[in-house]
């Protein structure tokens, strides 16, 4: 699945739905969380765009691609509409498969969280109702529900509504503690690229490591003599290592 800038209705595509997003643009949102279900197709779940540094906008559109669906049968779309991987709004339609053929079909997300959501509320966010200035324990502008910051992990929310820790983004994996808008590991520094902080030291671990651990050192581009996948411990190998982690 992949979002369009447009779409040339002369360029097939198989059997697909091609989707419209309708929202209110004070949402914010930067990816979107797409699902389908279709009687006889696979459709795995994607986050749309790859590249979540730009904010969407209202209308934009994507392709989902129903490889094998029955024609005639219903096929079911769930959309979510992220921001900073939080969801904050979703929305689901249904179209009638036609073999070979692309299906039109909108979706309008509305704001989650029960339906929380206030309206004239640019530079705040929704507690019970009532559009709430934006603090660290009222996190949130464009109106969605207000969420209270991680102390361990923020010391402010940023003007895009976000938990955050100095000027950047609230400490990842990589970190356990905000302190003076700064994070940290432990005594140390916020671990390097790669590395997870795991009870205040810095490990090679699954969660953060794509490539091998070597000590704990994480190996992003595999090679002969350091060879593995997913975090796995670094192996030798004797001829290559391949791009699924095995050895050759």
């Amino acid at each position: 699945m992949t979002l369009a800038a447009c779409r040339d209705p002369a360029a097939a595509s198989g059997t697909a739905l091609f989707v419209t997003t309708e929202f209110e643009p004070s949402l914010n949102l930067t990816r979107l969380r797409v699902s389908a279900t279709a009687e006889g197709a696979s459709v795995p779940t994607s986050l749309l765009p790859e590249d979540s540094s730009r904010a969407l906008v209202n209308g934009e559109t994507f392709r989902v691609l129903l490889d094998g669906a029955a024609n005639g049968t219903q096929a079911t779309l769930r959309v979510e509409g992220l921001r900073d991987d939080a969801t904050v709004a979703t929305g689901e339609a249904t179209a009638t498969v036609r073999d070979g053929y692309e299906v039109e079909v909108t979706v309008r997300l509305t704001a989650s969280n029960g339906g929380t959501f206030c309206v004239d509320c640019p530079d705040g966010c929704c507690r019970d109702g009532v559009c709430t200035s934006r603090t660290f324990r009222t996190c949130g502008v464009g109106g969605v529900a207000c969420e209270i910051c991680d102390s361990d992990r923020a010391d402010t929310c940023t003007n895009r509504g976000t938990c955050g820790c100095g000027t950047g983004p609230a400490c990842d994996l990589n970190a356990n503690r905000c302190n003076g808008g700064k994070c940290f590991c432990g005594l140390g520094n916020a671990c390097g690229p790669g590395l997870a902080c795991i009870n205040g030291f810095c490990r090679c671990d699954p969660s953060t490591c794509a490539g091998c651990c070597d000590g704990n050192s994480c190996i992003p581009a595999p090679n002969k003599n350091q060879c593995g996948k997913g975090g796995e411990s670094c192996k030798k190998c004797d001829k290559r290592c391949n791009p699924d982690g095995s050895c050759d």
